[in-house]
């Protein structure tokens, strides 16, 4: 397939959703009266296939309002550290994951470890490769148990949140403590993926954007639509399955359907945002093999080229253009004025705020809780008759005690396991802290560091 393939995001008559499963690819070309709509200088002018007329181009004299950068970085972050996984650490994770895999929810509460100020939860089940995996609202961790060489001792997923309060330097500090307490690290972090990303609002109609505008590296592109929307287009990917692959989208759609990262919205707003426009982020996922190819191996490469490697993506291997149809060398066409400003957004950086609030725990938002979580009382009350809350809530409880009279611990020692449980998930209650074991743990290693204090 051609550099100028297109993999639509409608296929059948079926639209789907840019944030859903991958459509089947097929190759789509405008038609002839769109083509023939398109103006000389490569702006559209006619008329959109819902009505709207589209256009490439929405000139503007000031450029504050026709493109305003809100927030710019590294949005997600995976990186391998080698070396050896100690043998107390192997057995340790080895028996607290036994305890996850357990039918008692006691023994499963349990499967969980402090290291630094970190409260991980131990999985039940770990991934190929790595039988050991360690969360919490920071991290992804996957341990490796192996002595290979080749395989690293550990993967982690940096959550974008954390790189968001915290910045990439610090989070990668804080992992590397972490990683280091487990085992005998063989050099620095190595950079499996990183996700560069612009976050911006512009006037320019992005629906009117057709597949021959875009001239790239990559052969496949998909684009969007979710009908549940009044406007259903939401982006473009590009470059599907290789080693970098471009997302432009509409990025307040993808969080209120999908990913709830409601924490941007106000590090937006510290940079001009109102709170009811359209935000867009241009996206590149570039995995370990091409940051090879541009000898980025480490943070500290990543960090010092970041600039370059973004004027690479954004003038090399993608770029956005007003086609001309007197020049068929579309490597001379130029870019597009929204183009311009994506790809220059580094030469004036723009401020980037910090997270004010984050929590190392994953927290279950109100909905779930405030909304989701009153199902069964309402069920009841409904199923009663009831319609008074007061009356309704205590009826619940009484009928709740008489439920669990003959289970282990009654009524109350149920909510107990429940929220001994929900506080490993969430990452909030340590149930091991008061542990024969873990105490026995911390007096030893306070033996051991007053010894080596005496010995200095």
């Amino acid at each position: 397939m051609s550099n100028n393939s297109f993999v639509s995001g409608s296929v059948s008559g079926e639209s789907v959703s840019f944030y859903g499963a991958l459509p089947e690819y097929v190759t789509v070309r405008p038609s002839d009266g769109e083509r023939e709509n398109r103006a000389p200088d490569g702006r559209s002018c006619g008329k959109s296939i819902l009505g709207t007329p589209p256009s490439n181009t929405v000139p503007s004299n000031d450029n504050n309002k026709h493109f305003k950068p809100l927030l710019l970085g590294i949005d997600s972050l995976y990186v391998s550290y080698y070396g050896q996984l100690a043998e107390d650490w192997d057995k340790k994770l080895f028996e607290l994951k036994e305890k996850a895999q357990s039918d008692d929810e006691k023994e499963q509460a349990l499967a969980q470890v402090t290291i630094g100020s970190h409260l991980f939860e131990v999985r039940d089940k770990g991934m190929p490769r790595f039988p050991y995996v360690l969360l919490d609202n920071c991290f992804f961790i996957k341990v490796n148990r192996g002595k290979s060489r080749k395989s690293p001792m550990a993967h982690i997923q940096i959550s974008s949140e954390y790189l968001a309060a915290v910045g990439v330097e610090s989070a990668v500090q804080d992992l590397g403590f972490i990683i280091n307490t487990l085992g005998l690290v063989h050099g620095s972090a190595t950079i499996s993926r990183a996700d560069l990303f612009l976050d911006f609002t512009c006037v320019d109609d992005l629906y009117a954007i057709r597949q021959p505008d875009w001239v790239t590296r990559a052969n496949l592109m998909a684009m969007y639509f979710d009908c549940r929307l009044d406007d259903p287009f939401t982006g473009w990917v590009i470059g599907i399955g290789g080693d970098v692959h471009a997302r432009l989208y509409e990025k307040v759609v993808e969080i209120k359907t999908k990913s709830r990262k409601t924490w941007l919205f106000p590090l937006w707003e510290a940079n001009g945002w109102q709170g009811d426009g359209k935000v867009w982020r241009m996206e590149f996922q570039i995995e370990k093999q091409f940051l090879k190819q541009v000898l980025i191996f480490s943070l500290s490469n990543l960090l010092e080229f970041q600039a370059e490697l973004w004027r690479y993506l954004t003038h090399d291997w993608l770029r956005l253009t007003i086609p001309s149809l007197t020049d068929k060398k579309r490597d001379r066409w130029p870019n597009h004025p929204l183009w311009d400003d994506i790809a220059n957004v580094y030469s004036s950086p723009i401020d980037q705020p910090r997270l004010k609030r984050f929590r190392p725990e994953r927290l279950p938002h109100d909905e779930r809780i405030f909304i989701h979580g009153l199902g069964g009382l309402t069920s009841f009350m409904a199923r009663e008759g009831i319609k008074d809350f007061s009356e309704g809530i205590g009826e619940f409880l009484h009928q709740a005690n008489k439920y669990h009279a003959h289970s282990a611990g009654g009524f109350c020692g149920y909510i107990q396991r429940k929220v001994k449980a929900k506080g490993r998930k969430y990452n909030t209650i340590n149930n091991r802290q008061n542990s024969v074991g873990d105490i026995q743990e911390r007096d030893q290693k306070a033996r051991d560091y007053r010894r080596v204090k005496e010995g200095e």
